[in-house]
């Protein structure tokens, strides 16, 4: 890529050159043959945009003719955080195809929490080979370190998964639409996952990594072009990607989800698809932590979401929202802030964006919001009604919602901040405290003890509880460790033909282990059981 700059310093960031000009460099006329030509996969050009001549409106503060560049398909602007942006207005001109286009204006993009600098929304066009810039200002101040960013997000293939939410013909045009149906239990739609797509490292987000849980989801756009053909979805949030991190100095790509025309779903920041992810979407710290951002891909100021976008939003919004045990509609405190379940970008901060069309999808009669509610009013499960009848102080919040479970005794599970409920044919049981801990040293229902057959109960000495498993038993023992014990197979089945804790050996003292080759050792107050490599299964007094 060939920036529009005379004298160049270069700056390395995430892996990659990104090239800026200083404002009282910038040539005029077209860029010279020997500019720099990036060659990484995803190219990214920043080139400052200067202050507007004397002879302009006095409120336009910034000005970057037009100039010709290499190729490019998303352009942003951005400025040094710091800057009261209220009022502030950002157009660009775009060459494509060897003619100019008209302004357009990108919306400025709050960021508050995320750090680095601020700036728009990135804008999505197409093919292009030239830019031009126009800031105005109310004030007549003019943001310190303003910069058009340029990029080119190059051909990585994404393997993208077919929706299932919508039926389209050889020209990828929308045939019929799928029902939403009432599932039982809201199932994960299918996710392009960060390698299909092909997704640059994040670059190491801030703590809190995630939050507590998922309260509720905020809705947005992309902005740009609505005509891209399918293939080109990955391209877009690749693109996307690049300038939140090179254009914004962000860790990561600013959303959780994004959602193109075709109905195709993609994994956005980093972290886990199940994970309540911290995101810089809405604008607002405590918002991020709480919501999902879930990015629609086009500019919907004029048109509604494709009804493959809406189908597939009904979806991801739904197995979100259901799996957590949230409804869809109604409101809830987040910061300072009261939403919908379900909300649009522009009620957290003064922006247009998801676009006016849009935004009136959410809450009209059939819209998102009643889609949603009506998708997870079936949800029934075990799990949910296990959920329901304990108080939150001893659940705590759903960090990962219900999710199905491979094992032998099938099932499914959620995560809550004080326990994790596994329900399968053997029942539900909550695992919490010492157990939990164990549990999840020992693989939880992946290992040695597979799913839980009971709740922690009692034993015949105060000091000891214990809780079963398909394969075993983990054992708590009061002041003698912050965890559980684990026994399974032949020497759990051992000790307990021997009478358990009221036997010669008393209560365990640390989690059966395996000490050489096939043989396996559990410690007690008073001696061993130890299985031997022939399978064998002795005891020893202490």
């Amino acid at each position: 890529m060939r920036l529009i700059t005379g004298t160049i310093a270069g700056l390395v960031l995430a892996g990659s050159t990104t090239y800026v000009a200083h404002a009282d460099e910038l040539p005029t006329g077209e860029p010279r043959a020997d500019e720099v030509q990036l060659t990484s996969p995803v190219d990214v050009g920043i080139a400052a945009v200067p202050a507007a001549p004397e002879q302009t409106a006095p409120d336009v503060v910034a000005e970057l003719e037009p100039r010709r560049t290499d190729d490019f398909n998303l352009v942003g602007v951005t400025w040094q955080r710091g800057f009261d942006d209220t009022g502030l207005s950002v157009k660009v001109r775009l060459r494509a195809e060897g003619d100019w286009g008209s302004w357009k204006e990108l919306h400025v993009d709050d960021a508050d929490g995320e750090g680095g600098r601020a700036g728009t929304e990135p804008l999505w066009a197409g093919d292009a080979d030239g830019v031009a810039v126009e800031v105005t200002s109310p004030t007549g101040e003019r943001p310190a370190g303003l910069a058009v960013s340029t990029i080119d997000p190059g051909t990585t293939t994404a393997e993208a998964s077919t929706a299932s939410t919508a039926l389209y013909d050889g020209s990828s045009r929308m045939l019929t639409q799928a029902a939403d149906n009432s599932p039982t239990y809201t199932a994960k739609p299918s996710i392009v996952t960060r390698s299909k797509w092909g997704a640059r490292k994040s670059s190491g987000c801030d703590s809190p990594r995630t939050g507590n849980e998922t309260r509720g989801a905020v809705v947005h756009h992309t902005a740009g072009s609505n005509k891209y053909s399918k293939s080109q979805s990955a391209a877009i949030v690749r693109a996307v990607q690049a300038y939140h991190m090179k254009g914004r100095d962000w860790c990561d790509i600013g959303y959780n989800f994004l959602v193109d025309k075709y109905g195709q779903v993609f994994e956005g920041r980093s972290g886990g698809v199940d994970k309540p992810v911290r995101a810089a979407h809405a604008g607002d710290k405590a918002v991020n932590t709480y919501t999902m951002g879930v990015s629609m891909m086009g500019t919907f100021s004029s048109s509604r979401p494709t009804k493959a976008t809406q189908a597939a939003m009904v979806r991801l919004i739904g197995w979100r929202l259901g799996t957590t045990f949230h409804p869809a509609t109604g409101t809830y405190r987040v910061g300072s802030f009261r939403l919908q379940r379900i909300a649009g970008h522009r009620n957290v901060v003064g922006t247009s964006c998801p676009g006016q069309a849009a935004y009136s999808w959410l809450g009209a009669s059939g819209g998102l919001r009643d889609r949603v509610a009506a998708y997870i009013s079936d949800y029934s499960s075990p799990i949910k009604s296990r959920v329901r009848m304990l108080t939150p102080s001893v659940t705590g919040p759903v960090k990962v919602g219900e999710y199905p479970f491979s094992t032998g005794a099938g099932g499914r599970k959620a995560r809550l901040g004080k326990v994790d409920i596994y329900s399968s044919r053997a029942g539900t049981y909550s695992v919490g405290d010492r157990f939990r801990r164990e549990y999840a040293a020992m693989g939880d229902q992946s290992g040695a003890l597979g799913a839980p057959t009971s709740s922690p109960r009692s034993t015949s000495r105060s000091s000891v509880r214990l809780q079963r498993f398909t394969n075993g038993t983990i054992y708590q023992v009061k002041r003698s460790s912050k965890r559980g014990y684990a026994l399974w197979g032949s020497v759990e089945t051992k000790y307990h033909r021997i009478g358990r804790e009221k036997s010669v050996l008393g209560a365990p003292t640390r989690r059966m282990t395996r000490i050489s080759g096939n043989r396996y050792r559990a410690w007690f107050a008073h001696g061993t059981i130890t299985r031997q490599a022939n399978g064998s299964v002795t005891v020893t007094r202490s």
